[in-house]
């Protein structure tokens, strides 16, 4: 097969796993938006459904932080990723 060949088959292959609705892929995680969750502090929460999945493929469209604990600059904070 010639180099031409095996390239149109990656391309069309590849092409074929991302989602037309949403944009992404099922491994591109960390390609999507940040929605931080404050259990202590709603007000500084991500506004609106940190869990909200595209209706096509069921995908999720943020990756959830969720926040324990925070630290001062210099100290560690806790935090929960999902």
């Amino acid at each position: 097969m010639s180099f031409e060949g095996r390239l149109k088959r990656l391309e069309e292959r590849g092409s074929g796993s991302i989602c037309q609705e949403c944009g992404y892929a099922p491994d591109e995680g960390t390609r999507r938006p940040i929605a931080a969750v404050y259990p202590n502090g709603p007000e500084k929460s991500f506004q609106g459904d940190p869990h909200e999945r595209c209706p096509r493929c069921g995908q999720g469209l943020y990756v959830v932080i969720n926040v324990v604990r925070e630290g001062h600059e210099g100290e560690g904070a806790g935090f929960e990723l999902h």
